[in-house]
């Protein structure tokens, strides 16, 4: 005698709201990184462009 498998419960609507999500934040999490790393490289840059303009006028 077979007995076939109930039906499951269907995940997909909260599978994609959870990738969404995810994507979400881990796109965010990339666009803070490389916005900081690009103020610091900035600011190091105009650094030594101003110091360079220090020197050059003394």
């Amino acid at each position: 005698m077979y007995h076939y498998p109930r039906r499951v419960e269907n995940y997909t609507t909260p599978f994609l709201w959870m990738v969404g999500v995810i994507l979400f934040v881990s796109l965010w999490t990339i666009a803070s990184v490389a916005g900081f790393l690009w103020v610091v490289i900035s600011a190091t840059g105009l650094e030594l462009v101003l110091r360079a303009l220090g020197a050059r006028r003394r």
